[in-house]
Parts: structure tokens; sequence; C-alpha cells
């Protein structure tokens, strides 16, 4: 091991000489104090004394990011310095040459109150064949003393590469160590790392840390998580404390906010119960609450929102065309401020597309109010959130986050080869992400020519397509769950599809549409025509009758006629070998579908 001590420099020395400096230690710090002032953990205003380290029992502290590390652990080390002498061992000279820059540390480095090793590069193979003993009998020998706190920063060097067998014996060793020695005993981690397999081998070496600290940024403030953890009320599990940077003083303080649960959940925020909303998304509604801040546009609410931990902030939905800003401020909302924030967007003019209700869920949306829940029901929603906290990963790019939620800019008659690559690249595109398409076939009537059947269909929205082949007419309906294929069909065709089609198959599982797609690829082989330059052609509107009647006039609509018989997704992927209909066909308009509310309050996303 190569090392570094305190020696009685009035300076401290150049970058890079630590890593040769020889050690001439001589004890000279004097015996313990009977009573040992408390040692700190680098962080303000934590409640119930969560901010002491404990004695006698390991710690380990993991800043998951590097910006973590660099606010922290200079911190930590400072109110170590502060309670007594501390011993420290650190893998980078670099590092600790920055650390002295600090006064506080510079100044302990000159009076002999800190005393410093850098691990040598083959220190990993003495822990794995001895454990700890080869470490803490060269510390002992060159200096380190009872009185010392000892923290190993940069602890992942030591204890990666070792197997639970040899993990186990380090933590023996570990535990008897802390017993015998006064003040804290710290592992410090540091990234780079891998906190998801870290964190769990933790866990399971209890005696190694039954004092376990996370450390991670959240938009413009930090959380504290603590996995496990003592507190003068007892024992503390997977409870977790928002920070800010004070900018006075370059540390980290606790600011109020305390959550409490692996899926998180707020205990307690100075905000929690504060609302800004969109004047538009309470217009015309009464009993709005007096506290409540309401605002005139989004320009606003994303001001009004700058300095918010906890509060929700309630959001019109707009019309469809003012879906890209509502979208942009949620992400920049959810990117910006802590998960503890809820983002509420509340349909009032329209009824917001499937793919685009989910995408303001992707991008940090709390919950979707739909347009049919009432006010009443709404407040009790905002309460009934107020706990949430936000744990779905967002995408820092917006484009990119949004991407996949966006149907292509194609719509309507597409070629069969261009309908079959659009409709797999949409598969592709938004699979994994919870939409659900629909391919439906329409088999045709045998006297109905295909040209007034295609002229019959008109498709109003990105990602609604629709061709033809031989012998039916295929419509695939961008992110178009099965209860609303229906609805939508008859909002496409202009005509009743029971004067156009003997029956439907309709199918919403990615297999099933990607098997439905083959067919009609397979069908190209035998040419299949191109509509598109005579539909291009064709300036006239969508005929209101047939341009080719039947033989026979149309019978009028009885009330109890069935709808259109509709063939199971299996069948369709057969064949087609439908019998030949009457032209006297019994018709009638299906059923118009209300939209299906899977919850009363709208879909939520924490």
């Amino acid at each position: 091991m190569s090392f570094a001590s305190a020696s009685q420099r009035k300076s401290p020395p150049a970058p890079g000489v630590l890593r040769s400096l020889a050690m001439r230690l001589r004890p000279s710090l004097g015996t313990a104090s009977a009573v040992q002032p408390t040692t700190t953990i680098g962080i303000a205003d934590l409640p119930d004394g969560i901010g002491h380290l404990p004695s006698h029992v390991p710690v380990s502290l993991v800043a998951a990011d590097s910006g973590s590390a660099a606010v922290w652990f200079p911190a930590l080390i400072e109110d170590a310095l502060a309670a007594g002498p501390l011993g420290l061992v650190a893998s980078s000279t670099q590092w600790l040459d920055e650390l002295l820059e600090r006064p506080a540390v510079r100044a302990a480095y000159c009076s002999g109150k800190i005393k410093l090793w850098v691990l040598s590069p083959g220190m990993q193979v003495h822990v794995q064949r001895h454990g700890l003993l080869p470490l803490m009998q060269e510390l002992e020998r060159t200096g380190l003393l009872p009185q010392h706190a000892l923290y190993l920063c940069d602890a992942q060097n030591l204890l990666s590469g070792l197997s639970m067998t040899q993990l186990a014996r380090v933590s023996d060793q570990l535990s008897a160590l802390c017993r015998q020695r006064q003040r804290p005993v710290v592992l410090a981690f540091s990234p780079p790392l891998d906190a998801t397999a870290l964190l769990p081998t933790l866990r399971n070496l209890c005696q190694m840390s039954m004092h376990i600290a996370t450390l991670n940024a959240d938009a413009d403030r930090w959380r504290l998580n603590l996995d496990r953890w003592g507190s003068d009320m007892g024992a503390l599990f997977q409870t977790a404390f928002g920070l800010v940077h004070d900018v006075s003083t370059h540390r980290l303080t606790a600011d109020g906010t305390r959550t409490q649960g692996a899926i998180p959940e707020l205990v307690t925020a100075a905000d929690q119960w504060s609302v800004l909303a969109t004047r538009a998304s309470v217009e015309g509604q009464r009993g709005v609450p007096g506290h409540w801040r309401i605002v005139d546009d989004l320009e606003d609410i994303e001001v009004a929102a700058a300095n918010s931990v906890a509060s929700t902030v309630l959001i019109d939905a707009g019309a469809a065309s003012d879906f890209e800003a509502r979208a942009r401020l949620v992400h920049q909302l959810r990117l910006s401020r802590p998960p503890t924030l809820k983002i509420v967007v509340r349909e009032n003019l329209g009824k917001l597309r499937t793919h685009s209700e989910q995408a303001l869920l992707h991008l940090g949306a709390t919950v979707v109010v739909y347009k049919e829940v009432g006010f009443s029901r709404l407040l009790q929603l905002l309460q009934d959130i107020s706990t949430q906290s936000h744990t779905r990963r967002v995408h820092p790019d917006y484009a990119q986050a949004l991407d996949s939620f966006m149907p292509p800019r194609e719509r309507g008659y597409q070629a069969p080869a261009r309908f079959c690559a659009l409709v797999r690249g949409m598969l592709d595109r938004t699979q994994g992400i919870g939409l659900s398409h629909s391919l439906v076939r329409l088999n045709m009537l045998d006297q109905i020519p295909h040209l007034d059947a295609l002229r019959a269909c008109h498709t109003s929205r990105d990602g609604d397509l629709f061709t033809a082949d031989h012998e039916a007419v295929y419509v695939f309906l961008f992110a178009c769950r099965e209860p609303d294929v229906e609805l939508a069909l008859q909002r496409v065709f202009a005509l009743p599809l029971t004067q156009l089609f003997t029956s439907q198959a309709t199918d919403c599982s990615e297999t099933g549409i990607r098997a439905m797609a083959d067919q009609l690829q397979e069908s190209l082989r035998k040419g299949v025509q191109d509509y598109s330059a005579i539909l291009t052609a064709i300036s006239a509107p969508a005929p209101a009758a047939l341009v080719h009647p039947p033989a026979q006039p149309v019978a009028q609509v009885p009330a109890d006629v069935p709808a259109l018989p509709s063939h199971a997704s299996a069948e369709s992927l057969q064949p087609t070998a439908l019998p030949l209909v009457a032209t006297r066909l019994p018709m009638r308009l299906h059923p118009i579908g209300r939209r299906v509310v899977p919850r009363p309050l709208g879909r939520t996303s924490t």
C-alpha cells in the first residue's frame, strides 16, 4: 500500500506528491476524551437525529452520481474533522489533492488532525486472500489511532471482485473492527458504480452495513434515501428526504420533504396541499378552493411552479392543436422539479386521443382526467394523489420521449405495399410502451366496386390508414383499442358498413396484426391494383349513395337487424371463401358506443 500521512507541513502537498510521499509518523495525538463529539453526515437540518453518524457499527454512504459525490463527500469529511481526528483512505491522489484545497481540510492536514492514505493497486488481492486484516495492520502500523474516525472512500475498489464467501469474511472483520473503535467507521462509495447491484449486496451482508444511505441528484434538488438507518425515533427503512443546496454555505440542507416506501409515498412537504391551475382548467366551475392559485396560461404555470416541491399543477388539455405546448410543459416540469410534484391534465374542450393521453403520462403527467369527470370528483382525485411521487423514468430528450407515441404523418389510402410497411413500422416503434392498435379486414360485397368502397372511406387522423386487395378493404387504426373499433369505423366510413361489406375481422394484438399484414403482403404476388392515382384525381366528396347501386333496391333498415358479422382473428389469416350475399341486404347503422373509461377518474402514472 502506498500512502500519505498528515505530517507537520504548513501547506498542502503539490498535486501528485501524495503517491510518493514517505510515511514518517509519530503518534502525536492525545488520548480520546471521555465524551466523543457527535459526528454528522455532512447534511444540515435532518430531523430526529438522522444526521448523526453512529459509532461501533459500519456505515455505508453511496453517492449515486458524480454531482452528489462532489457536493456530499467533502462536507462529510469536514463534519468528521469538526468532531475529531480522521483517518482517510482513498484510491485517487487527484481526489485527495482537490480535497486539500478546501480551507478546513488544509488546516486539519497542516495541524496533523487528518491522516491520509492511498491504496496501492495490489491491495485488493490481499483483501481477497485475507480480508481487511492486511489493510488494518498497515494503517495501525503507520499512524491510525483508536481516536480516529476511519473513512474508506472509494470502498468499491476494495470490495469489487470478491465472492460471497470473501464478502462474508470482510463483513465479520468490519463488524469486529467497528466494535473496537470509538468513532464512526464509514464506507463511502462513489461513481462509477452499479447501485442496483451494490445495494442488495450491502443489505444481504447485514454486519457490513446496518446503516445504508444513498444520495442522488433530483432536478435542482437532491434526495437522501435511507435504505436502513437509526434515528432518535427508532429504525427507519426506505425513507427519503428532499435536500437543497445552500449557496451561502455550499452544503446540502433538508427542505422538509419526506417520503417513505419502496414506491415513495409523500409523508410531509411544505407545499403538499398547494394547487396551481390554469384558468381554462377550472372555467365555469363552482366551488374552486380559495387557496388555489389560478393563472392565465401555460407560461404563468411554468413560472409559478419554478420553486414547487410537492404541490399539484392542474393544466387544461385544450384542443388537439394545443397538444404540443401541453406536452412540452409536462416534460419540462417533470425534469426540472422533484418527483413529488403532481401534474394533472384535465380534458376541457375535446377528447384526447389515446396515444396523446399515453404520451402525456410517459412525459411525466401524474394523471389525465377525462372530460366526463365532474369537478367534485376532481377535488377528491387531487386529495387522493397528494401523497404520490413520480417513479417512471422520463427521457431527458423531449423529441425522443415523444417519438414512440406519435403516429407518422401519413393518413388515408396507401398502396398495399406501402400500407404493410407503415403498419410494421408503427408496430416496431410502439412496441413495449402500452399502445394498442387495431387492424380491420372488411370483406367486400360481391357487387360493390373497390373504388366505391375506398371513396366512402375518409381518415382525418395521422396514423389511420386503409388499402385494399382483391377481396377486402384493410383499415389500420393507430392507438385504437378493441372497444373503440366500431365507433371509429363509423367515423371513418361515410356509408353504413353493411352497404359495402359482408363481414369484418378485427385484430388488436401485435402478433395478429403482423400476421394479417403478412397475408396482405403475400397477396401482392397476385398483382393487387394501386388506387392512389385514381383517388387523388377524384376531387368530388365521398358519395352519399352508391355510384353503382345493386340490381335490386336496398331495403330500409329494420331496427332489430344484426350488425355486420365478425370473423375471429385466426379466421382472417385464412384465404377468404365467402358465399354470395343477396343484393337485398338488410342493413343498419352500428350502435354508437361511448368512450370506454377504464377508471372513473382517468389513468394515472406514478
